[in-house]
């Protein structure tokens, strides 16, 4: 069901040549909003392809030919420019789309075989005008309807009506004619009155009763009930709404006929109310409406917390936390500034050999794409081969030009990374370099909601939610984010060499805090700013969805490739709101993604999205991809192995759970191919740490140097393992 609601959706998008919103909610019959430009299409689990795509194209016909601007009239019912306006939308949509003539002559059958406009055992001859009219260019084609003389210019009227105004016109004459024959039968049904009697029968007092209504006061009530009764194309409220007076007062009744009375409804289309009953026995009475959920407008300026202003903010943070230890001449980072120094030439190697790697696989690729072709000029070398090779011409090999590549990384700053995130940042450090060497632009970006981060933007720390400015529009249906939500910017490429030391360096100082303490007696704090939170991982991929296109176009990048270091799953991510959905909100709040739901972007309909965490993650991975073809999605996924299992169902990737599981219990990383990420790299817990040169005691036996050397060839090559799938990946 869901695949057909989304075949139909793109179906009425493709004929209406606009990128309509199409809906699909629990309402008795499709309807247009010509105003806003939403097409909303019943849950229907009983209805045929054929049905199904006839009455797409009978609500596209309203987007493409219906004006919104009109005026109605009150000459005729509304009911009565429903019926010449389909008829007229119809016929042009079938001259638009000719294919589509089959589908209204199909679907109409179909209909009418299930007796959807009640007439299986009407006597068509004593059906008002509209409604024989109506039946005529539905289906009028395996129907035949009876007509004289008089009506017959009234019912072609309506088929060569091209505009608006002519169906509106047509429908005049239809109500007028059909007033005027109402009142000549009504005239020739009064008794003869007696001879030399100035008295009027009671026939006739009854007839002026009859007429009274449809003059003077009574008239404004007539209005209301065709109003009531009439089909929800041309409002602006639920379509649901505009029927509820149709369902409350007259229920489908295939039993009993319509027609019983003498003097028929000339102000209601009763077939065509027949039609709009009968049709709610098609729903999905079990189905949920789904919940439609757009990406909003971000200002950066508000969300981004800089690099420059981050760390010098920690350096005074630092320098007045410690103030007293610093007046008496200790040098508080001094072990720590030691290591940073250590690791920076322990890990030259490794860096080097990504370069390395990149090199390699980036020539290859190129030679891969090169073409070769003879220019026509003689190659003198080989006039020699003339007699038996027509190889004797010079050729030229064009290798095309590579693409620009830039990467931005994704950090998990979340409370569960305590223990990963001083190797997570070594490793961050080690690809930034290998960045920084080979002229590719990046950015590396924690991702928090922490009101800490206020002062990078003029107000307190402890101000209060509603003092901190929005960052985002909030219309209803749109994503929320959180106002504060940050991305931290921890390291970039912008600036010389000697900055971009101090940035690993200081960065180095934050992760430092967090390695095993049980070896350290005195280790500096982090600043408050940097302390570790929750996982707004949907957030970040929502924000990115804005964020990606600026920045490559900042940095003149044609691929860019996202990087997302994590070791758990996203906190829930909500929509917004309207005071109409609850009575004790009167402004626009967040509510939880729940099940069913529908992320609309830029005409395009992604579902699966059964919660606000794993499967929101999934699909916002997914829209990124499509959004943004030259951009390649890296996941590294910090995993114990106990929790393999559970993430590649998360994943989907049931079929592959035991293969994964036998390549990551032997090497301690696996590459996972099948998931929303172009590639994802889960990698063992503990087991991110670049320290892999070789450490053995001096009196070591034979046994113990080949022990350690072994292990530190195999720590080597998981490492080396996931920078030469990273480097192909970029390469």
């Amino acid at each position: 069901m869901r695949k057909t609601q989304e075949i139909q959706g793109n179906l009425a998008r493709l004929l209406a040549t606009e990128n309509l919103l199409v809906e699909h909610k629990q309402v008795s019959t499709a309807s247009f909003d010509v105003d806003k430009r939403v097409l909303t299409l019943p849950l229907w689990n009983r209805a045929s392809d054929t049905v199904y795509t006839m009455l797409v194209g009978h609500e596209v016909g309203h987007a493409l030919f219906t004006p919104n601007d009109f005026a109605f009239t009150d000459d005729c019912p509304k009911a009565y420019v429903n019926v010449t306006e389909d008829a007229r939308i119809e016929k042009l949509m079938k001259r638009k789309f000719p294919g589509l003539t089959k589908d209204f002559y199909k679907g109409y059958q179909e209909l009418n075989e299930d007796d959807f406009f009640c007439i299986a055992n009407e006597d068509l001859t004593k059906m008002t005008l509209i409604d024989r009219i109506n039946l005529h260019y539905k289906i009028g084609a395996y129907a035949l309807l009876p007509f004289d003389d008089a009506e017959t210019p009234l019912r072609d009227a309506v088929g060569d009506a091209e505009t608006f105004d002519e169906a509106v016109a047509a429908a005049i004459a239809i109500y007028e004619f059909s007033k005027e024959q109402q009142e000549k039968k009504q005239q020739t049904s009064v008794p003869a009155k007696p001879q030399g009697s100035d008295a009027p029968s009671s026939g006739e007092q009854e007839t002026k009763q009859e007429q009274k209504p449809e003059s003077g006061g009574e008239e404004g009530e007539g209005e209301q009930q065709e109003e009531e009764e009439s089909r929800p194309w041309f409002t602006d409220s639920d379509p649901e709404e505009d029927h509820r007076a149709d369902r409350d007062h007259d229920q489908a009744d295939l039993d009993t006929p319509s027609y019983e009375y003498a003097d028929p409804d000339i102000n209601n289309v009763t077939t065509q109310r027949n039609f709009d009953n009968a049709a709610e026995n098609l729903i999905d009475k079990e189905a949920t409406s789904p919940e439609y959920v757009t990406f909003p407008k971000f200002d950066m300026s508000k969300i981004i917390t800089p690099n420059k202003a981050l760390w010098e903010k920690a350096e005074e943070y630092w320098s007045e936390y410690y103030a007293d230890r610093i007046e008496e001449g200790m040098d508080i980072f001094g072990e720590t500034d030691s290591n940073f120094v250590k690791f920076c030439n322990d890990t030259a190697k490794d860096v080097n050999y990504l370069v390395k790697e990149f090199e390699c696989k980036k020539s290859a690729s190129s030679y891969a794409r090169s073409t070769t072709s003879r220019t026509g000029v003689l190659d003198t070398k080989k006039l020699h081969q003339y007699k038996f090779s027509e190889d004797i011409f010079k050729k030229v090999t064009r290798t095309p030009d590579g693409k620009n590549h830039g990467l931005v990384f994704l950090l998990d700053w979340s409370g569960s990374m305590s223990g990963e995130i001083f190797d997570t940042v070594k490793q961050i450090i080690n690809l930034a370099q290998f960045c920084k060497k080979v002229g590719i632009p990046f950015d590396v970006y924690s991702f928090v909601t922490d009101a800490s981060h206020n002062q990078f933007f003029g107000l307190p720390t402890d101000a209060e939610y509603k003092d901190i400015p929005d960052h985002q529009t909030r219309n209803e249906g749109e994503f929320w984010v959180d106002k504060r939500f940050k991305l931290v910017n921890l390291l970039t490429s912008e600036g010389n060499n000697k900055y971009f030391k101090h940035q690993c360096h200081m960065l180095f100082r934050v992760a430092s805090y967090w390695q095993d303490r049980s070896y350290y007696a005195f280790r500096p704090n982090p600043p408050h700013f940097l302390g570790l939170g929750g996982t707004p991982l949907n957030d970040a991929l929502v924000v990115m969805h804005q964020y990606l296109g600026e920045w490559q176009r900042k940095q003149g990048v044609e691929k860019s490739h996202l990087i997302i270091l994590t070791d758990g799953e996203s906190q829930c991510i909500g929509r917004t709101t309207g005071p109409e959905e609850s009575p004790y909100f009167q402004h626009v709040y967040p509510r939880t993604l729940g099940y069913n739901t529908i992320i609309r972007n830029k005409g395009r309909y992604y579902n699966g999205i059964h919660n606000a965490n794993t499967s929101a993650t999934s699909g916002l991975i997914r829209i990124l991809r499509d959004s943004y073809p030259e951009c390649s999605i890296l996941g590294f996924r910090i995993c114990q192995p106990r929790a393999l299992s559970y993430y590649l169902r998360v994943l989907d990737a049931w079929d592959h759970i035991d293969e994964y599981n036998k390549v990551f219990k032997r090497d301690k990383s696996v590459v996972v191919k099948n998931s929303p990420y172009t590639e994802l790299y889960v990698i063992k817990s503990n087991s991110y740490d670049q320290d892999v040169h070789m450490e053995v005691a001096e009196e070591a036996t034979k046994s113990q140097i080949k022990s350690a050397f072994k292990k530190t060839l195999k720590s080597k090559g998981v490492n080396r393992k996931m920078l030469s799938a990273f480097a192909g990946q970029i390469a």
